[in-house]
């Protein structure tokens, strides 16, 4: 809800891969726009519709191409500088603290359910349980955080894995957060709080 050239405006956007959407209204105009497309960049769908909700209201033409083209330039600068960044702060020397073989079990959060770890040709792989598209390698970034590096890359959707150690030594929990501020944010990865499930 907003103010749009002096008229009250509904909108609201949503999305899959692939799949966008945008629904704007204004009330008082009993106009309606829905804009779907398969262009994956939020410019499309937006200069689409307020180039619509314009003509409705009156407004002079805004050349909004032009305007979302550059706040994505500047978006994918202030990305690839904050990754630039992420990896300038890494300790590339570390390496994990247990063999591989010890991160592997299933980790379960109250809300989502269960998340497999498995070692896959000397590697970690990460799978969760009620995502078929939520499977990817976990590469090792430092200390005991991996990368999820999902496997279908349209996702966009990388995560920092980290395991945290019981006194003993052995894994308790396994927390994530996005990789960066692209991701989406109904991936929702750091509410996670994924215990991990006792081996029989």
């Amino acid at each position: 809800m907003s103010d749009y050239r002096g008229k009250f405006l509904l909108q609201h956007t949503g999305g899959l891969p692939g799949y966008l959407s945008k629904v704007a209204m204004i009330p008082e105009l009993r106009l309606g726009v829905a804009v779907l497309t398969n262009q994956e960049s939020g410019a499309a769908f937006n200069s689409i519709a307020y180039r619509v909700l314009d003509h409705y209201v009156g407004a002079k033409a805004v050349d909004y191409p032009e305007i979302f083209q550059r706040l994505a330039g500047e978006n994918r600068a202030k990305l690839e500088a904050a990754q630039r960044e992420a990896a300038t702060g890494r300790d590339s020397t570390s390496g994990p603290s247990l063999p591989l073989a010890k991160y592997v079990g299933t980790y379960r959060d109250p809300w989502y359910g269960d998340v497999a770890v498995a070692e896959e040709r000397g590697k970690l792989a990460i799978r969760f349980t009620r995502t078929p598209s939520l499977v990817g390698d976990l590469v090792h970034w430092q200390h005991d955080t991996f990368l999820a590096r999902w496997r279908d890359r349209e996702l966009r959707a990388d995560a920092y894995a980290t395991f945290s150690l019981n006194p003993d030594g052995s894994v308790a929990e396994l927390r994530m957060v996005p990789a960066s501020e692209s991701v989406d944010f109904s991936f929702d990865f750091q509410d996670l709080v994924l215990r991990r499930v006792p081996m029989n």
